[in-house]
């Protein structure tokens, strides 16, 4: 996550989705993931979502939260203080480089459990998703990924996840099968797996691994959610 996305569609779903969660009585943590803005021209645009009556009534107070966002300067910090989700808590420490001198990310990821240790479901929201083959965890791209020890970190501490994952440009069939290493990861062994992607601009999915004990709960909102006026752009993910 980069500040200068905040208060755009892709905040708007998944603000949408863990609101609903959120509702059921499960405590929401979100580790960010945040790290520095990049320059890039035309980045971080995607808000025709604030006029567009293609979302009338998804959840037009969370709306309204998100126009006040991005009318102010972006940043991450604005969506927490808005307290969209009943009784969140938030890790908003910035994710750097591996080059980065006294930086640890394994100190990183171990202040974020600490943080978010009471939360019941955990929302990562890296830039990219879920690391892949072709980048190494030393890189420098390595930022806007979630490492899958991270994922498994979480898990066996107790937590359930929903983890952001961009989609690539790849057929849905072939780009599913880079997700199969969670059905293989005895540490997931007990895991549900879900995955649900929202279709407006840019195909974003949301992939959870629910914890038994949340179940219930969980697919319970999860219908609701396809139940109501966001299912003209949530869908679920065939695995």
């Amino acid at each position: 996550m980069q500040d200068r996305y905040s208060g755009d569609v892709g905040d708007f779903s998944k603000f949408g989705l863990l609101r609903h969660i959120a509702a059921t009585g499960l405590v929401v943590g979100i580790n960010w993931y945040l790290v520095e803005n990049e320059i890039k021209t035309g980045d971080g645009k995607h808000i025709g979502f604030l006029s567009d009556s293609r979302f009338d009534g998804c959840d037009d107070e969370l709306r309204d939260a998100l126009r006040c966002a991005v009318a102010n300067e972006r940043r991450v910090s604005m969506l927490e203080e808005q307290e969209l989700i009943k009784n969140a808590i938030y890790f908003s420490s910035r994710l750097l480089p591996p080059a980065t001198k006294k930086f640890s990310r394994d100190d990183w990821h171990k202040r974020a459990m600490k943080r978010l240790s009471d939360a019941d479901i955990i929302f990562l929201d890296p830039d990219n998703g879920i690391i892949t083959k072709s980048t190494s965890p030393k890189s420098a791209k390595s930022v806007k990924f979630v490492l899958h020890d991270e994922i498994c970190d979480y898990y066996m501490a107790g937590h359930s996840l929903v983890i952001y994952n961009h989609r690539s440009r790849q057929t849905e069939p072939e780009y599913l099968r880079r997700f199969d290493w969670m059905i293989d990861e005895p540490r997931l062994k007990t895991a549900h797996r879900l995955g649900l992607k929202f279709v407006r601009g840019t195909v974003r999915d949301y992939i959870f691994l629910i914890q038994p004990k949340h179940q219930p709960l969980v697919l319970s909102a999860v219908e609701t959610i396809l139940n109501s006026a966001w299912n003209k752009h949530f869908a679920k993910i065939s695995f």
